[in-house]
């Protein structure tokens, strides 16, 4: 019985690596006489291998493993490679210490590319991610990379005099930076660099976080202390995100601007292509509002589906864009079209064609990522000037609304009337995992959606209107009953 070959010489572990010096037999030829000597590097069944010099017969290799007298030629090789063990196993107890290794850091170390690679660096992979973000899938994800790049340019406008090179970035420069963010400085050419709020300086830290992060899955600046934490002294904190419970408005406000789109009650000292400018924004601001709050992004790319037509016009399908990647469900919501939201698409939507888009509007047939978001940013940017116009010209309020009062008011508004907020979240696509079983049962029926968001604003069309009532109403809401009544 021939005798067994040895295949690997015994080599070390440390946390969850095992590497050891083997014979790479990995080859599909069949005329192969002699294989390459490589270290192993193993992590959770997957293996990394790197070529340490040298080719052998697998009964050569064999040999070299086994041999004893110090004198042969052999035991020159075999002494060899245990000075590399050595070498792997000095530089991964060095590697990360206090932390789990992995595959890519290991890899980056024994390649030497944490001390000597100078194709890369921080502010490099930092670039790299903002390309990849705007590139891949087309652009999908154009919109992703925009918080990473202004946070980059943050970064360079603060730290000018820094100069880094390389992964020379260390805590105190991530803490210098804080201290502009909440300062203020000089930039480069003696400008003055204003302080910024709490909440972008967080969505900047939290960003250059991640680029950190990346960097070190990489294999770089492991050696480099980890500058983030909330609750360990000497280091960066990153700022919670604002709370923005108050910006909301609620029913009674809600049903106020409704009567002012019903009633088209704008001052005469409009002029008429600004009246219906106005007009068309705050009937697109109601419709965020009354759409479960979804984003403008999404009521742009609204259609008439095949499900809006199943349900004999009733509502609206659509998944999502912000979280339909992170959902089991793809973040699918269904808008029920209660009557006050009929009679806005009445005034302002495309009429219904098959798939054809509800607003066309809003995208004016933008396609690319890059495009979509320029069109929503200018349109958002649009209806925020206008809507706030009204609320301080014709109903004179001083609140300011943006297009997130939309979502908040009816996440707030339906938790205020008692609405469930297993609702709430699902009509809003924030619905949990989902079981099969689910997929096949409608958690809430459409009539059920019907009558909770017909809580969202305060309209009693069929009560008895008494003298009383009339005398009571400001001159929007008698507008918008006379309206109401031409209508019947």
């Amino acid at each position: 019985m021939a005798k067994k070959l040895t295949t690997s010489l015994a080599g070390f572990k440390e946390r969850q690596c095992t590497m050891a010096i083997v014979l790479d037999i990995r080859s599909n030829r069949k005329d192969v006489s002699e294989y390459p000597v490589k270290a192993r590097f193993t992590i959770d069944r997957r293996s990394y291998y790197y070529p340490i010099g040298g080719s052998f017969s697998k009964q050569e290799f064999s040999e070299i493993c086994n041999v004893q007298k110090s004198k042969s030629p052999k035991y020159e090789e075999k002494k060899r490679l245990l000075e590399c063990v050595d070498k792997y196993k000095e530089m991964l107890v060095n590697l990360n210490p206090g932390h789990e290794l992995t595959l890519d850091a290991v890899r980056m170390v024994v390649e030497g590319k944490v001390a000597s690679h100078t194709q890369e660096s921080f502010i490099g992979i930092w670039e790299e991610i903002i390309h990849n973000l705007r590139t891949e899938n087309n652009g999908a994800r154009y919109t992703t990379a925009e918080p990473y790049e202004s946070a980059l340019k943050s970064f360079k406008k603060f730290l000018w005099k820094e100069d880094i090179k390389g992964f020379e970035v260390t805590v105190e420069h991530i803490k210098k930076w804080e201290y502009g963010m909440i300062n203020g400085g000089v930039g480069r050419n003696g400008e003055p660099l204003k302080a910024i709020s709490s909440t972008t300086r967080g969505i900047n830290l939290r960003h250059c976080r991640a680029v950190w992060n990346e960097c070190r899955n990489r294999g770089y600046l492991l050696q480099t202390e980890y500058p983030f934490s909330n609750t360990k002294k000497g280091l960066v904190a990153i700022p919670a995100p604002a709370s923005r419970k108050e910006h909301y408005l609620d029913v009674d406000r809600m049903t106020q601007l409704y009567n002012v789109f019903i009633s088209k009650s704008y001052p005469s000292t409009w002029s008429k292509s600004y009246t219906e400018r106005a007009h068309e924004s705050l009937g697109l601001f109601l419709v965020q509002y009354l759409g479960n709050g979804f984003n403008l992004v999404d009521v742009g790319q609204l259609t008439y589906s095949q499900y809006y037509f199943d349900t004999e016009r009733k509502a609206f399908q659509f998944h999502r864009k912000k979280t339909r990647g992170r959902s089991t469900n793809g973040s699918e919501v269904i808008i029920p079209i209660i009557e006050p939201l009929q009679k806005i698409l009445d005034e302002i939507a495309a009429p219904p064609t098959r798939d054809g888009y509800v607003f066309p509007q809003v995208l004016k047939g933008a396609t690319h990522e890059r495009d979509i978001r320029k069109r929503v940013s200018d349109e958002n940017s649009n209806i925020q000037d206008r809507v706030i116009k009204i609320c301080q010209e014709v109903l004179h309020w001083e609140v300011r609304p943006s297009g997130t009062w939309a979502r908040h008011s009816f996440a707030t508004n339906l938790d205020h009337a008692g609405i469930s907020r297993s609702y709430i979240k699902e009509s809003m696509g924030h619905s949990e995992a989902m079981s099969v079983t689910d997929r096949y049962i409608a958690t809430f029926p459409l009539e059920k959606q019907m009558e909770y968001n017909s809580k969202l604003l305060n309209l009693t069309p069929e009560r008895t209107i008494t003298k009383s009532d009339i005398k009571k109403m400001s001159k929007v809401e008698m507008a918008a009953l006379l309206m109401e009544l031409m209508e019947k």
